[in-house]
């Protein structure tokens, strides 16, 4: 029953997330601009979730969730967040199961992941797509939790046992299969091994040199939570308290000297973790350096940012998805922060042997938080929601344990008492997390509460002009970027999405000042480098265009859109032979890719290599078949080409068709290649007719050249003859 509450319960409480829409706050990076991603399935992307750097990560089994999510779903947002709260459901409800098992505390477990469940803290983890990671890496953390448990109730030294022995040997293979996943999903689970030693000295008890018995109650009210739940034989007032007991299945004590063998791989595991992590940080310009956070500020913001958690676990009051990074702390903060953290330190080594839960749940919140602290600091935020969904599970232990173990009432009001301020806390994460889940419905609702309860507003501004820029409000979308640079002149991102603004408004040179100027405060960014770009190919300068994709490219060498450009520019610079070298690399990440089939098919023409660019042209209309330049394109070469084995004038005729179709008869270039598909034809009457509306369109055009073409070529057709290139 409790398992059915918690898994149904969860998924209820958070079943409005499938109406929500993605966020434009790492969801784009993550999966709707990510080629890798949201395309067809095939091995290249798969190979791909492995490399390190993209997003400033390494976690090949969240790319892989990802990938899977688009084969199912495509980039419908609801199947995506479903995904996610199936992943928080059945994490809630594993969580229960391993805690009882490590524990024997029926409803003291059940609190926990009660809590853990419906904690509003969590919301940022469950309903954020991007925040995958942290939902599948905490299944595969509980899973490393639950073999290491079977592995511990297995062990015996000496055991001549030889099933005995094989089980504890699969089960500790098996613990070590489910860390490296979860390493694989996200890297902060690499103070797991830590946490395991936790585990061994409390609630497993593998420290003790001497087996412990239970503590068994003869008399008087039951001391614990367990409530209704008498065991076999036993009166309901006569049974453990587990509060301190071991796990009844370890039965020999354990030699210290094991410990530091058997955790050997677990640490190699995470070591290598930390390695790739640092690699793609680094790689991906994330990671701070010294000269910009100094080991001080970092010591002050990790000492302030653990009462910070600590106080939103307890009190869960104003929950944003952005808490900006503060560098001019007040000297007095750190120093009360860590005296109240040495406080509490004190108190739990003070009671470690009477009260061991409450020692191992703080240590279990500091050790868990250690990654994201800011020691290293990556990125500008000082603390983040999402960071707390494993720590939190310490604190909930030593609390709920603690409550249990300080409450002293005599006769049965005891357990009602407890049951009462149980649901009271349980129901109120219920109501906070049902209002904190409405501000992830969309972009918009969620950085408008962000500006509501941050005092730095830099990033909410520039992501709310993101999203009108998304949904073609210009006017409000560059307000909100220019406020965003006002609040923080030095936010890349601000810069970035105003030079997008002024792009989309056709302003290319204002575009370029702001897009140059977010290329300079953040040099390491590939999409800034790439809209850049962009802009300068519009103003029409292809050699500082394609430095800019160039050197974008070192940072994402498997772009598809990056080579595109690059090769775009170098044809732009007359450079034919490095171009097609790009279209092709293009073409060979994604085959599907009109528009570099199509360039790559005005090349081949310029170096006269007409078959290659027919068969381009071609694919690149079918993938795109009312492309109306390829088509006028093609059919200008199976009209005018001079060898004869390649002109094709009724197919030209369709083509050409077709392109004045689609542009509704609007473009001189296109009526003047119709024209002479139909000469091609022998449909001689039709080409001085569609000739002479080409004229008449280039006049009121202004392209005289144009016009005086079409009167050249319309008396070759009055001669009935059709007009081939030399």
């Amino acid at each position: 029953m409790v398992c059915c509450v918690l898994a149904l319960g969860t998924a209820l409480l958070y079943c409005p997330a499938v109406t929500f829409d993605f966020i434009n706050y790492d969801d784009p990076d993550y999966i709707l601009n990510n080629f890798h991603i949201n395309r067809d399935l095939h091995w290249r992307a798969l190979g791909w979730c492995f490399q390190a750097g993209y997003a400033s990560n390494w976690h090949p089994l969240t790319w892989m969730s990802h990938l899977l999510d688009c084969q199912l779903f495509g980039l419908r947002p609801a199947g995506h967040h479903a995904t996610s709260v199936l992943l928080h459901s059945l994490n809630s409800t594993l969580l229960f199961l391993v805690l009882r098992r490590m524990t024997g505390a029926f409803w003291r477990s059940a609190l926990v992941a009660a809590a853990f469940a419906w904690h509003p803290l969590h919301v940022e983890s469950v309903a954020w797509v991007a925040e995958r990671k942290d939902v599948l890496s905490t299944l595969f953390l509980i899973l490393t939790f639950w073999a290491y448990v079977r592995y511990a109730e297995e062990f015996k030294i000496g055991s001549d046992n030889l099933r005995k022995s094989l089980n504890y040997k699969t089960f500790y293979a098996l613990a070590l299969v489910f860390f490296a996943f979860g390493l694989m999903a996200k890297p902060m689970l690499v103070t797991l091994p830590f946490v395991l030693l936790l585990l061994d000295w409390w609630p497993l008890g593998r420290f003790q040199m001497e087996p412990k018995p239970k503590k068994v109650a003869t008399q008087g009210p039951p001391q614990s939570l367990e409530v209704g739940t008498p065991r076999r034989g036993v009166r309901s007032a006569q049974r453990a308290d587990p509060a301190n007991s071991i796990a009844p299945t370890i039965d020999r004590p354990h030699q210290i000297w094991v410990f530091p063998y058997e955790k050997a791989p677990f640490f190699l595991l995470s070591g290598v973790s930390c390695l790739l992590t640092i690699y793609a940080q680094h790689r991906g310009g994330s990671i701070q350096p010294l000269d910009t956070e100094s080991i001080q500020s970092r010591l002050s913001n990790a000492l302030v940012a653990y009462c910070q958690y600590l106080a939103k676990i307890v009190w869960p009051a104003n929950l944003c998805v952005i808490y900006p990074l503060n560098k001019n702390l007040p000297a007095w903060e750190p120093v009360a922060a860590g005296l109240f953290l040495i406080a509490i330190s004190a108190a739990a080594v003070r009671f470690w042997k009477t009260r061991p839960y409450f020692l191992a749940g703080w240590l279990w919140f500091l050790g868990t938080l250690v990654p994201v602290i800011g020691l290293v600091q990556v990125g500008d935020q000082a603390i983040a929601d999402r960071y707390t969904y494993i720590p939190s599970i310490g604190v909930f232990i030593g609390l709920f344990w603690a409550i249990s173990g300080y409450f002293d009432i005599p006769g049965r009001c005891r357990p009602v008492i407890l049951s009462a301020l149980a649901c009271a806390a349980l129901a109120s994460c219920i109501m906070l997390t049902a209002r904190q889940l409405q501000f992830w419905q969309n972009s918009e609702v969620l950085f408008r509460h962000a500006l509501d309860v941050t005092p730095d507003k830099t990033i909410a501004h520039a992501t709310l002009g993101a999203y009108y820029l998304g949904r073609h409000q210009l006017d409000k979308g560059r307000a909100e970027c220019e406020e965003s640079i006002r609040c923080g002149p030095a936010y890349p991102a601000a810069h970035l999405f105003l030079g997008q603004a002024m792009l989309l408004q056709g302003k290319p040179n204002d575009a370029a000042v702001e897009l140059r100027m977010a290329v300079r405060l953040a040099p390491r960014s590939s999409h800034a480098r790439f809209i850049y770009g962009q802009v300068l190919v519009a103003q029409n300068l292809p050699a500082e265009a394609a430095a800019q994709f160039e050197e974008m490219l070192r940072s994402d060498p498997g772009n598809p859109d990056g080579h595109f450009w690059l090769g775009k520019s170098l044809a732009m610079n007359g450079q034919l032979d490095e171009a097609v070298f790009h279209f092709n690399e293009a073409l060979r990440q994604i085959f599907q890719y009109p528009e570099a089939h199509f360039e790559l098919a005005m090349v081949l023409s310029q170096q006269h290599k007409i078959a290659e660019a027919v068969s381009h042209y071609r694919t690149a209309l079918r993938f795109s078949p009312n492309d109306p330049r390829a088509l006028n394109n093609l059919a200008w070469i199976l009209v005018a080409d001079p060898h004869p084995e390649i002109r094709n004038g009724a197919e030209a005729v369709r083509l050409a068709e077709r392109a004045c179709v689609v542009t509704h008869h609007s473009e001189p270039f296109f009526l003047g290649t119709l024209a002479d598909a139909y000469a091609e034809a022998g449909r001689f009457d039709e080409a001085v007719k569609t000739a002479q509306q080409a004229h008449d369109l280039a006049v009121e055009h202004g392209l005289d050249k144009v016009a005086a073409r079409n009167l050249e070529l319309l008396e070759i057709y009055r001669s009935h003859h059709a007009y081939h290139e030399k």
